[in-house]
């Protein structure tokens, strides 16, 4: 063989040698790049299982804190209802403690008010009473009295008419008559007039 064909040779050698090498090294790039992919499916796959686990790990959280609010509020609830419930109770308690005092109050003022009604009344009566026994005294005083009035001007008026009827039939150096009319006994006092006993309230 001469030395260009083996030169020919040597060449192609060559060449299928540095076809082989660009062959692996493709390979060995593509294997790399598999390989890369591979990691970066699997990283995302576990950035995205993680995301994912957080996400739920934050609705987990957001419903324990909603569900805390929501016993809160009805905590919170409860103690409104209570309190109201409290302040009707004892706005019912002052009402009927307020009524039950007014009612002692009116019960006492009336029989107060009764007890003096009576004790007016009575002494009214008793007022009444005395007036009409000192009026029906001084009644019977009166008639008494306009009694020995008309008598005694009756006696006044005999007593006139026998003067006037002497001077008239007297005559000088005749002895008078005596008086027509029977004599009374003298006295002093109020027995000369016949004055009747008068005993208030007789």
């Amino acid at each position: 063989m001469d030395a260009a064909a083996q030169v020919a040779q040597i060449v192609q050698a060559a060449e299928q040698a540095a076809e082989q090498l660009r062959l692996d090294a493709e390979q060995r790039a593509s294997d790399r790049i598999a390989e890369a992919d591979r990691a970066a499916a699997y990283r995302v796959t576990a950035a995205e299982e993680e995301a994912a686990e957080i996400i739920a790990a934050a609705n987990a959280e957001a419903a324990r804190i909603a569900g805390e609010a929501a016993e809160a509020h009805a905590a919170a609830a409860g103690i409104r209802e209570a309190a109201e419930s409290e302040r009707v109770r004892l706005l019912a308690e002052a009402v009927e403690t307020a009524e039950a005092e007014a009612a002692k109050v009116r019960d006492s003022a009336r029989d107060e008010a009764r007890a003096t009604t009576s004790e007016a009344r009575t002494a009214a009566r008793d007022v009444l009473e005395d007036g009409t026994e000192l009026t029906t005294d001084l009644r019977d005083l009166s008639n008494s009295l306009r009694s020995n009035a008309e008598r005694l001007l009756r006696d006044i008026k005999f007593a006139h008419a026998a003067m006037t009827a002497r001077l008239d039939q007297a005559t000088p150096g005749a002895p008078l008559e005596s008086d027509p009319r029977p004599r009374r006994s003298r006295g002093t006092g109020a027995g000369d007039l016949d004055v009747p006993e008068f005993l208030p309230g007789s």
